[in-house]
């Protein structure tokens, strides 16, 4: 959710002060599809892009969005001045026209899927096929895609079902967590205190609390394991991630069986991705480890970037140098190959895309495979990652 709230702020950064200028739609060999005249562009979401234009009313010119399909085709109007999140998501959209105090939720041509009104609506999720958020006096419920609200604005939580799941607690008792499903059906009691927001991990466990105690739930509310030893936060390569001190220091993995096979030696410690590595920190410096414990990539970083299976790379920066105003940065592949082409100033999320986009030290955009070889040269202004085989490029 981070990545997808980063790359929004991005979006609208970049438009606010530019004019409308030539936008091309590319295939993953650089071949031209199409182009369109916009002030600015996202990459495609669920087969549609968002595209700001200029549109005159009256007698101003307003910055405005609308949505082209994977053909270049202008199939929704600009005419929004605020889209939530990254689009459309399962085939709907939350939108808002200027002066507008309540979210629409439209479909992918446009047409208003009636709901009531909504001052406050939470992002849309491609996991959750069936239901989104919504929000009535601070009180959170969820709609199906129809518009109809299934589950009644009574919760604080969790605004996402996770394992179909999602942890909540009623509004006016918000000491007692629980988890409903999205039928709205209460299938762990509301009793668990300082769960938070935390659901269900891929793992299929929750963390809780229970007698003071941190805990491990699955999804019936069994109780998996319940520890003294630490504070679990995670679970990844079939160990739980914990600290151990009362600093939210000393952080290391131990088993089902509370024995450690990563010591408690961390200020911090990250989850083991999905290529076996997790950031941790020694000395207040960060670093990767593997799932033997062994350094990978040394401890000399201030700030690690992980999300390597979508972004493509990890990117890992170093201690400020004020007397700099450059940030010293090192790109790896996710076999840890590093970025050695002096030409390649910055490599940008690919957002689940197979090719990375980059700039080069003219400022100039083009992609690179997950190798870090050159896949489309750094011919354009501007770049947008790859969905589905295609991109959005400036010239």
């Amino acid at each position: 959710m981070k990545n997808l709230i980063f790359s929004l702020l991005i979006f609208h950064v970049t438009f606010v002060f530019s004019q409308e200028k030539t936008w091309k739609g590319i295939n993953e060999q650089g071949q031209e599809l199409f182009e369109i005249q916009a002030k600015q562009v996202s990459s495609f979401k669920d087969g549609m892009a968002r595209v700001v234009k200029l549109v005159t009313m009256g007698n101003k010119i307003y910055s405005l969005e609308g949505f082209i399909d994977n053909s270049g085709r202008l199939i929704i109007e600009p005419q929004y001045d605020k889209i939530k999140g990254t689009g459309f998501v399962n085939g709907r959209a939350w939108v808002k026209k200027k002066g507008d105090k309540y979210w629409t939720l439209i479909d992918k041509r446009g047409n208003i899927i009636p709901t009531k009104n909504y001052e406050d609506v939470g992002y849309l999720f491609p996991f959750n096929k069936s239901v989104t958020a919504v929000y009535e006096n601070r009180r959170m419920g969820f709609i199906d895609y129809n518009g109809v609200e299934v589950i009644p604005c009574k919760y604080v939580g969790a605004s996402a079902f996770e394992e179909g799941l999602a942890n909540v607690a009623e509004y006016d008792k918000q000491n007692y967590f629980g988890f409903i499903n999205e039928q709205g059906e209460v299938v762990i009691p509301f009793k668990y205190k300082q769960t938070g927001t935390a659901n269900f991990m891929k793992s299929g466990f929750a963390r809780v609390k229970i007698g003071g105690q941190s805990a491990l739930i699955d999804k019936a509310g069994n109780v998996v394991i319940k520890t003294s030893k630490g504070n679990i936060q995670g679970v990844s390569n079939n160990w739980i991630r914990l600290f151990t001190g009362n600093m939210l220091n000393n952080w290391g993995f131990m088993d089902f069986n509370e024995e450690f096979k990563i010591k408690p030696i961390y200020e911090s410690l990250s989850d083991f991705d999905e290529y076996g590595h997790a950031v941790a920190e020694k000395g207040g410096l960060k670093g990767l480890i593997d799932t033997q414990g062994n350094t990978v990539l040394e401890f000399k970083y201030s700030a690690f970037s992980s999300n390597p299976q979508e972004n493509g790379y990890y990117r890992a920066e170093y201690p400020s140098d004020y007397s700099s105003s450059k940030r010293r940065v090192d790109y790896f592949t996710t076999s840890l190959k590093k970025m050695e082409n002096s030409q390649v100033l910055h490599i940008y999320p690919a957002e689940g895309g197979r090719l990375i986009p980059f700039s080069n030290i003219d400022k100039k955009h083009g992609y690179l495979n997950r190798n870090f070889e050159i896949a489309i040269p750094a011919i354009y202004s501007d770049s947008k990652p790859f969905n589905d085989g295609l991109a959005l490029v400036a010239e």
